[in-house]
């Protein structure tokens, strides 16, 4: 995962959720299972998730990718945003990969882990003509 300072710069601005209600009840279900977390849950080691460090200090991380939305703009709450750093307790540090679809052989090899979000290039300066 990425330093503090690094999602710090690439975050978006403004507060990922509408209220304090909202953000609670989605970390509860992402955050509160996640093995990134743990130790400083389990108050053993660390200083937190940056990703959740850069939240509370009202910005957005790149590594929340917004969930899906309906026909009326809706999202389900759980949804509401995809931790693409969310580490499933039991499941190791790493990302399970997934299975291969049954029937097929795995003619290609799988691309190796590598950020999979879009961060929108820093504006360039340029000077007048």
């Amino acid at each position: 995962m990425r330093t503090y300072a690094e999602i710090q710069a690439d975050a978006r601005d403004g507060a990922p959720f509408a209220n304090g209600t909202e953000g609670h009840a989605w970390t509860a279900m992402w955050c509160e299972r996640c093995l990134v977390d743990a130790p400083f849950r389990n108050m053993n080691k660390g200083s937190g998730c940056p990703l959740l460090l850069t939240a509370l200090a009202g910005k957005t991380p790149a590594e929340w990718l917004d969930g899906p939305r309906d026909e009326l703009g809706r999202v389900p709450l759980a949804q509401l945003y995809i931790c693409t750093e969310f580490r499933p307790p039991g499941g190791g540090t790493e990302p399970r990969p997934r299975p291969e679809p049954r029937g097929m052989d795995g003619l290609f090899e799988r691309p190796g882990r590598g950020r999979r979000t879009l961060v929108p290039p820093r504006e360039a300066v340029t000077a007048d003509a």
